[in-house]
């Protein structure tokens, strides 16, 4: 079995994403915040966290990357995570599969990564979303976003 993998830029590209990058590169850099994209609860509560952050907390000080987008040849989010004053990946678990992405699309990437699961307490047997309700993975997600806050953005 391979230890690594070969992933293609992709020829095709997100417009949104591109007038989106677009835009936030045409400011003074920001932060880069990357997350978890699994579909697990761990990974939608690393989500639902990088969101709050960026497009609702401090969107004057971060931007939220998609991990797609790094596999563009157009580029836009590759240019916002190398403009980036720092890079924040917020992983669901130690997997850290953002981490591995994003540094295999830019290399020499020196990311913060930050394993959210120690900012909340699920049931470890809980895998799925639709096991715990919307309100409480909510909950979880603005900690996990206030405690990134209070440590890297205070």
């Amino acid at each position: 079995m391979a230890k690594t993998i070969e992933v293609k830029q992709a020829e095709e590209s997100c417009s949104a994403g591109l007038q989106y990058a677009q835009k936030h590169l045409s400011n003074p850099p920001k932060d880069a915040v990357l997350c978890c994209e699994g579909m697990c609860l761990k990974g939608e509560t690393a989500r639902r966290a990088a969101n709050l952050i960026a497009h609702r907390l401090v969107p004057d000080k971060a931007v939220r990357i998609c991990h797609g987008g790094l596999l563009e040849k157009s580029g836009g989010m590759k240019q916002l995570v190398t403009k980036a004053k720092r890079v924040f990946i917020l992983e669901g678990c130690g997997m850290a599969c953002a981490t591995r992405i994003a540094k295999g699309a830019v290399p020499g990437l020196e990311p913060h990564t930050i394993l959210t699961g120690r900012f909340f307490q699920y049931d470890p047997g809980v895998f799925g979303v639709d096991e715990v309700p919307e309100d409480r993975i909510n909950l979880e997600a603005r900690k996990v976003a206030e405690q990134v806050l209070e440590k890297y953005f205070q």
